[in-house]
């Protein structure tokens, strides 16, 4: 019986040291899982702050050590702020409107003033031009009024213009004369020829006139210019059958067409 009892009492005290093993181990659970929770809290209130330090840790671990992204990004952004301003750089085109004022210029016998046509023609050719985006148009004048030769000279180089380009008609004692025709300077070294060959060109392509060809003159609207320059006289007023073309809206818009491509191409051209 003794044995019984002694038997019975070791298997109690066996049974209370595997009880406090278990109630060490529940303890360094909870310990574990409270120490859980509170970083768990520590993140959440941290919010975006913890997500970037983890982000940044993230790249660091990765590439290595390195410029701050966000400053990175910045100056990404503002190359490419740089690279749409170079993207949008402007061409200056001079529309020199032939006449005005108490320069009437030609007159016909249906008492149509070449004033008055030099400046319809040359608004079409600047709604025309001025629809790309790369082109910034400036005309001598957008209403009746006279200005000297020198006076639009100057103002064209002081517009720093890319282009000068005078649009005229052409007035003739003899009424059959007719035909298109583009001048530029004598001696000029600048482009001008080139210029006045591609205006011609297409010009003549785009309306039924007489191709009367290219020729150097000495012009004063052509004298002192800083850039290409030319004078395109766009037919003889003095010719009946062109006075009916060059008065006629549809005409004028075909005209203004082929003035306004033969532009662009220089302008292509010289890149």
């Amino acid at each position: 019986m003794a044995r019984k009892s002694k038997k019975g009492k070791h298997r109690r005290k066996k049974t209370t040291r595997i009880d406090k093993r278990k109630l060490v181990l529940v303890v360094v659970c909870l310990l574990i899982l409270t120490f859980g929770l509170f970083k768990a809290f520590q993140a959440v209130a941290s919010g975006v702050s913890v997500a970037k330090e983890n982000v940044g840790s993230l790249i660091t671990a990765v590439f290595g050590e390195g410029e701050d992204t966000s400053k990175v990004n910045k100056d990404k952004q503002f190359d490419l702020e740089e690279e749409n301003t170079t993207e949008k750089k402007k061409y200056v085109v001079y529309i020199d409107v032939g006449r005005g004022g108490a320069d009437a210029g030609y007159k016909t016998k249906n008492g149509i003033l070449e004033k008055d046509v030099n400046l319809q023609i040359s608004k079409l050719v600047s709604s025309r031009l001025s629809s790309q985006g790369d082109i910034s148009v400036v005309v001598s004048r957008n209403t009746d009024i006279a200005l000297s030769n020198s006076e639009r000279v100057e103002d064209g180089n002081k517009q720093n213009a890319d282009v000068f380009v005078s649009i005229r008609m052409a007035g003739n004692e003899d009424p059959t004369a007719e035909g298109v025709q583009t001048f530029y300077r004598v001696g000029a070294n600048d482009a001008s020829d080139e210029l006045a060959t591609l205006v011609q060109k297409s010009v003549a392509a785009y309306v039924d006139l007489k191709d009367r060809g290219v020729t150097p003159f000495t012009f004063d609207i052509l004298k002192n210019n800083n850039m290409p320059a030319i004078l395109l006289q766009c037919g003889f007023l003095s010719n009946p059958k062109e006075e009916k073309k060059l008065t006629n809206p549809e005409f004028q818009k075909d005209l203004a067409e082929g003035i306004s491509q033969g532009i662009l191409s220089f302008l292509d051209a010289q890149g």
